[in-house]
């Protein structure tokens, strides 16, 4: 076959040469800068294209012939799935198409479904809907409907949102959500002919809206929750994901009701694959890649046991030049199973997870309460700070 992939995950955390043999097929790598591609094999066929984004219509016009001799595109980033789908479509190469992965990855097409499916989730509203519907009480978010990682998210009041809405040329592109309080947790796993074959939850330790501001990000499993594969088992039907890896977020208030918050049909950023790993024994990224190149469901057999794993993430985005990274690792050694200190992350031109973007990442383990409490240690006594 010839593959085109359009590379933005790390090489080293998707490990494309697992899943696809490089000598029997064609693989051509398209990456947008150069520090994506540094972290190919040198033997891999890139090409470089000094973009911003993955655009489908640029591409199109520009590699016209590669398109048309390709059997599959690879796009796993949430970034990118959109470009992928349009671009099979445009060139009639199997895989998802738009009008499927829109659902997926729309927020404003996702609160539609679910709302016909009667799903518990966030009240919702388009900027000019909101002006006069939305209660005067209570807290906002406005959302890009196509955005990922947090990424132009604003909260407030609804005057402050209002404010907001009114400053702005075009609100088309936006959501307003009502803020619903809670421990936000996370599903995430793979569904095969619509049935969840896989899955862990987790709770996130911090939030990914503070990530963004700043603040550290960590995620800890715990026992299964039905409730929560409930929940995201009939959001995903609702929006027609019946195949692949998911990564699914919901809100758990304070009277523990479970409210359905996102999801994405790819594997979780930060740490969630190498902590389902350990978890289940089960690669996600492998099983994606087996999904999206072959069109069919691998056959999955997790071997999940006691013990439990979190990870954790602090945001570079926010420095830079040389950071002190103040942690010392052996006093999380019961606990600590991995880490990686980067006083010079790489530059991520935007908000990312990936262990060379970050100035501090790693994995811990141990029981349920234990992973949280190291998590939430961790981020009180450790500081990232800008040297002179």
């Amino acid at each position: 076959m010839n593959i085109v992939i359009l590379h933005r995950i790390p090489y080293a955390k998707v490990r494309y040469d697992l899943a696809i043999d490089h000598a029997r097929h064609r693989v051509t790598y398209l990456c947008l800068d150069a520090t994506s591609a540094a972290d190919l094999p040198s033997t891999a066929d890139f090409r470089l294209l000094e973009r911003e984004r993955f655009d489908a219509d640029h591409l199109a016009a520009t590699l016209a012939p590669l398109w048309q001799d390709a059997d599959r595109i690879i796009a796993r980033s949430e970034y990118d799935l959109l470009a992928a789908a349009q671009l099979r479509e445009r060139f009639d190469i199997p895989g998802e198409r738009p009008a499927a992965l829109l659902p997926l990855r729309d927020k404003w097409l996702m609160r539609e479904r679910c709302r016909t499916a009667g799903l518990p989730q966030p009240d919702y509203w388009d900027a000019a809907t909101f002006a006069h519907q939305a209660p005067e009480t209570g807290r906002y978010l406005i959302k890009p409907r196509l955005e990922a990682s947090s990424t132009g998210i604003v909260t407030g009041t609804r005057a402050e949102i209002a404010a907001r809405l009114a400053q702005l040329d075009d609100t088309g592109a936006l959501i307003v959500e009502a803020f619903v309080p809670g421990d936000i947790f996370h599903v995430d796993g793979f569904i095969a002919a619509g049935r969840i074959v896989t899955a862990v939850t987790s709770d996130y330790v911090g939030d990914c809206l503070n990530y963004a501001n700043g603040a550290p990000l960590g995620s800890a499993q715990r026992p299964a929750d039905a409730v929560a594969l409930a929940l995201a088992g009939r959001t995903l039907a609702a929006l027609g994901q019946r195949d692949g890896s998911f990564h699914f977020e919901g809100i758990r208030d304070p009277d523990g009701h479970y409210w359905f918050l996102e999801t994405a049909a790819r594997v979780g950023g930060a740490g969630v694959a190498e902590t389902f790993e350990l978890k289940t024994g089960i690669n996600l990224y492998q099983a994606d890649l087996y999904y999206q190149l072959h069109a069919e469901a691998p056959v999955l057999q997790p071997r999940e046991h006691d013990h439990y794993f979190g990870w954790f993430v602090y945001p570079g985005h926010r420095y830079h030049g040389p950071l002190h990274v103040d942690f010392d690792a052996a006093r999380w050694q019961d606990t600590l199973r991995s880490h990686q200190r980067n006083h010079r992350p790489r530059d991520s031109h935007g908000i990312s997870y990936t262990p060379g973007a970050s100035p501090l990442s790693g994995v811990v383990q141990g029981n349920a309460d234990a992973v949280r409490h190291t998590l939430q240690r961790i981020f009180a006594e450790t500081r990232v700070s800008q040297t002179a």
